[in-house]
C-alpha cells in the first residue's frame, strides 16, 4: 500500500455554519480596543482620584500608621527680681510617653477622625506594665490603663527624674519614648510664693504673675513628626520640626528679694509673738510706685504643691481618712495662696485720719497748732447716732497732737468741716473706690458710697475709717501720696519684660494716676506726722542709728454680726523713710492678734524691723541698685559631659557643692531628688556656693531641703 500527500488546496469548508475567526476579527477589533481603552481611562481616573482628590486624606492616614506627632512645649520665661536674681526657672527634664497603638495590632485609621483599634495584645501590654509600674512608682493597673487607652499619644509620667529615666533606658522597651520638657522650679522655695505664683504640670501659669503673665512666660509650643523604625520604635529627631517652638519671655519684676525676705521674716516673727489669724505686709518706693515686698501668712511652697502620697492618685483610690486628709490639704493651700494685701477689703480705721487731716488742711480749714477740743474723748453729736469715743479723754488738742494721739473726736470735727462732695471727692483722687491699676488677678476696689447716699453718721465715721471698705495696698498707694509729694502713683510689680535672647521688649516706666495734694501740704502732713514716732501711738515705731520716719497707727473693729466686737479688730502701721525724701514706704497688718492690743502695739514694732534691717541691707549692699543682667539664663543647663555640672551624683546622698556655680549645685540637688533653697547675704551677687547644709554624702529623702549659701569667694 503506497501513501500519497495531497498537494493542491482545499477550499475551507464552514463548520455547522459559522463564520471563520479571520472573518470575525475585524468585527470584534473596535470592541476589544474600545474595552481596553475604557479599562485603561478607569484607572487613569481611579489614579487621579488617588493622587489628586484623596491624597491628603490616605497621605494622614500611611502618617498615623508610620509617624507620630510629638507636642514641644516652649521653655517658660523666667521671673527675676529687680537686681536680677532668679525667683522661678525651668529646667530640663524628660516625660515618658506611649502610642498605644503598638499595642492594637489590628488598628486602622478611618475616615477623618475615625480609628478602629481592634482588640489589644494585652499580655505583651501587661509585661510592659510589670517592668514600668515599680520604676515609675504606680500599680500596674494604673500604668496598664494607659499603655491601652485609645489614643495616640498618652503621657505615662512627668517630669521624671534622671534616675528614673536611667532605669527605664535600661529596660530597653520598645513601644515607649522619651520627649524633653522644662519643669518650673522656684530657687528660692516659698518666698514671694503668692505673688509670683506657681504653674499645673503643663506649664500654665495657676496664680500670681504666673498666671497674669502666663501669656508672655509660656511661649509657644512646637510640633515634631516623629517617624517610625521597622519596629514600631520612634525616631525623635530634633530637625523634623513641623512647628519651631518659641521659648517664653522673662519678666524682671519690681521686688527685691532680700527686702522679700526680710519682710517675711518679720511677719514669722510677728505670728510668733502676737498670733493673729493672718499677717501681712507691703513694701514700696513712694517716689515710683515700685513694689519692693509683698507677703502674708500663712504662705506655700509652689516647688511642692501637694505631697507625695497624694500624687498620681486617683480620688477613687484614697481611703476615707486620705480623703478628709487631702480636702484640709487644699484648704489650707487655698488660704495659703491668698495674697491679702491685695484682696482683702476692710474698714481702716485710724490710718484714715492722716487724709482727712491732708484735705482739710488742702482746702484751708484747718492749720498747723489750732487748737481742736476733743470733748474729753466723748462727743455726741447727734441725737440720731452714737457718740465719738476716745481712748483717752483728750481736752484741746492742736491739729498735731489730734493725729500724734489718734483722736477720733479731733478727726471728725476736721472731717466735717469739708462739703460732702468735696471731701467725697478728694476720697477718690486718694484712689479710695477703685482698684490701683496692679493689674493683678484678684484684686479688690474696695466700697465707699457717694455723698447722695451718706447718713448723719457718714461724713463723721467717714473722718476716721469707718464706713468705707479699702484695701492694705490702696492704703499704702495714698500715703505715698504724703512722701512723694502729692502724687498718687500706680504701683509696678514688673518693671521690664525680655525675650529669651535677653532683648528688652518692654517697660514700665513710673505712672501718675493724679496729683492729689499741693507739695506744700504733703510736706506740712510729713512734717505733721514724724510726731507720731516721737511723741505718739507708735514710738515703737522709731528706727535705729537717728533715721527719722513718719507714719499712722491704725486700729479697726471688726463688725460681727451687725456690731463692731472690742476684741477682734485689724492692727497696722503705716510708716515711711527715711522722712526727707522717703525711699520706702511699708505697710504692716495684723488681722486679729491676741489680746486687747493696738496697731503701736503690735505693727509699729514689726515696722521698725523691717526698716532697721532694710537701712543695714543698703548699708551692706555693694550695689543694692544694679541693673539686672537677664542674658544668662539659669534654665540654659549644660549637656556637655565635660560641664561641672553633669556629673555622676548618688540618688539619696546630698552631693558636695562648695566652690560650685549657683547654676551647678542646683543642677545637682534636683539631679539627687532634693530641693535647693538659695540664701544669699544682702546685695551679694551669689556667684558661687559658699557652704551647704546638710553636708556632703548625708542620707537625702526625696524632697529635701538642701540650703545652698551663695555669694562671692
Amino acid at each position: 500500500m503506497s501513501l500519497r500527500f495531497a498537494t493542491e488546496s482545499h477550499a475551507s469548508r464552514r463548520l455547522l455554519g459559522r463564520q471563520d475567526p479571520q472573518d470575525l476579527l475585524p468585527r470584534r477589533m473596535p470592541w476589544i480596543m474600545g474595552g481596553m481603552a475604557l479599562w485603561a481611562l478607569l484607572i487613569l481616573l481611579r489614579l487621579i482620584w488617588l493622587q489628586g482628590v484623596e491624597h491628603k486624606r490616605y497621605q494622614a492616614k500611611a502618617d498615623q500608621q508610620h509617624t507620630t506627632i510629638v507636642p514641644v512645649p516652649p521653655i517658660r520665661g523666667e521671673l527675676r527680681d529687680r537686681r536680677g536674681e532668679p525667683l522661678a526657672i525651668s529646667i530640663k527634664v524628660e516625660s515618658l510617653f506611649v502610642d498605644p497603638r503598638v499595642f492594637y495590632p489590628d488598628f486602622k485609621a478611618g475616615k477623618g477622625e475615625e480609628r478602629h483599634w481592634g482588640n489589644p495584645d494585652r499580655k505583651a501590654a501587661s509585661e510592659m506594665a510589670t517592668k514600668l509600674a515599680p520604676i515609675l512608682e504606680q500599680t500596674k493597673a494604673q500604668v496598664l490603663e494607659k499603655l491601652l487607652r485609645k489614643k495616640t499619644f498618652v503621657y505615662l509620667e512627668r517630669h521624671l527624674p534622671p534616675v528614673k529615666v536611667a532605669a527605664i533606658r535600661a529596660l530597653d522597651l520598645d513601644g515607649i519614648e522619651f520627649q524633653p520638657e522644662s519643669q518650673r522650679f522656684y530657687p528660692r522655695g516659698s518666698l514671694a510664693a503668692q505673688i509670683l505664683g506657681f504653674t499645673n504640670i503643663d506649664g500654665i501659669g495657676q496664680l500670681g504673675i504666673e498666671q497674669t503673665y502666663d501669656k508672655q512666660l509660656s511661649g509657644v509650643k512646637g510640633e515634631l513628626i516623629a517617624p517610625r523604625d521597622a519596629h514600631g520604635k520612634l525616631l525623635i529627631l530634633q530637625e523634623n520640626y513641623s512647628q519651631i517652638p518659641v521659648n517664653g519671655a522673662s519678666l524682671q519684676l519690681s521686688l527685691d528679694a532680700s527686702i522679700q525676705h526680710i519682710v517675711e521674716n518679720a511677719l514669722e516673727e510677728g505670728v510668733r509673738v502676737s498670733r493673729p489669724a493672718t499677717a501681712y505686709a507691703v513694701v514700696v518706693d513712694p517716689q515710683t510706685g515700685e513694689i519692693l515686698a509683698i507677703a502674708g501668712t500663712p504662705t506655700f511652697d509652689p516647688n511642692h504643691i501637694l505631697p507625695k502620697k497624694f500624687r498620681n492618685r486617683g480620688e477613687s483610690e484614697l481611703s476615707a481618712a486620705e480623703r478628709d486628709e487631702l480636702r484640709r490639704e487644699l484648704e489650707r493651700q487655698k488660704a495659703a495662696r491668698k495674697v491679702h494685701p491685695i484682696e482683702d477689703v476692710y474698714e481702716p480705721g485710724s490710718t484714715m485720719k492722716i487724709f482727712t487731716a491732708a484735705i482739710a488742711l488742702e482746702e484751708r480749714k484747718v492749720h498747723l497748732g489750732e487748737g481742736i477740743d476733743c470733748m474729753g474723748g466723748r462727743w455726741q453729736y447727734s441725737t440720731k447716732a452714737p457718740p465719738i469715743t476716745d481712748t483717752h479723754h483728750h481736752g484741746v488738742l492742736s491739729f498735731e497732737e489730734v493725729l500724734w494721739q489718734s483722736s477720733n473726736v479731733g478727726a471728725a470735727k476736721m472731717g466735717i468741716r469739708l462739703d460732702p462732695a468735696v471731701h467725697y471727692s478728694y476720697l477718690r483722687k486718694f484712689g479710695f473706690g477703685d482698684a490701683t491699676g496692679l493689674n493683678f488677678p484678684g484684686e479688690s476696689a474696695g466700697r465707699m458710697i457717694a455723698p447722695d447716699r451718706w447718713s448723719v453718721p457718714t461724713q463723721y465715721t467717714f473722718s476716721y475709717g469707718y464706713g468705707l471698705n479699702t484695701t492694705p495696698l490702696q492704703i499704702l498707694m495714698a500715703g505715698c501720696a504724703l512722701a512723694n509729694g502729692g502724687k498718687l502713683m500706680q504701683p509696678i510689680l514688673v518693671q521690664r519684660i525680655y525675650n529669651d535672647k535677653g532683648l528688652l521688649l518692654k517697660e514700665f516706666k513710673p505712672t501718675v494716676r493724679g496729683q492729689v495734694l499741693s507739695e506744700e501740704t504733703a510736706n506740712l502732713m510729713k512734717e505733721a506726722l514724724k510726731g507720731v514716732l516721737t511723741r505718739g501711738t507708735g514710738k515703737r515705731a522709731q528706727l535705729d542709728n537717728g533715721v527719722v520716719a513718719f507714719g499712722k497707727t491704725g486700729t479697726s473693729r471688726k463688725l460681727i454680726d451687725g456690731k463692731y466686737d472690742p476684741r477682734r479688730h485689724f492692727a497696722s502701721f503705716m510708716g515711711f523713710f527715711p522722712a526727707d525724701k522717703p525711699q520706702y514706704g511699708v505697710m504692716v497688718m495684723l488681722d486679729d492678734p491676741a489680746g486687747d492690743t493696738t496697731g503701736g502695739d503690735v505693727a509699729a514694732p514689726l515696722f521698725k524691723r523691717i526698716g532697721d534691717n532694710i537701712l543695714r541691707f543698703r548699708e551692706t549692699s555693694p550695689d543694692p541698685d544694679r541693673e539686672a543682667d537677664l542674658k544668662l539664663s539659669l534654665r540654659d543647663w549644660p549637656v556637655s559631659e565635660t560641664d561641672e555640672a553633669t556629673v555622676h551624683v548618688e540618688r539619696g546622698r546630698v552631693p558636695d557643692l562648695k566652690g560650685l556655680s549657683l547654676k551647678a549645685a542646683i543642677h545637682r540637688v534636683v539631679l539627687v531628688g532634693g530641693t535647693p533653697r538659695i540664701e544669699a547675704a544682702p546685695g551679694s551677687t551669689a556667684t558661687r556656693v559658699l557652704s551647704q547644709s546638710p553636708d556632703p554624702g548625708a542620707p537625702l529623702e526625696p524632697g529635701t531641703v538642701v540650703k545652698i549659701k551663695a555669694g562671692n569667694p
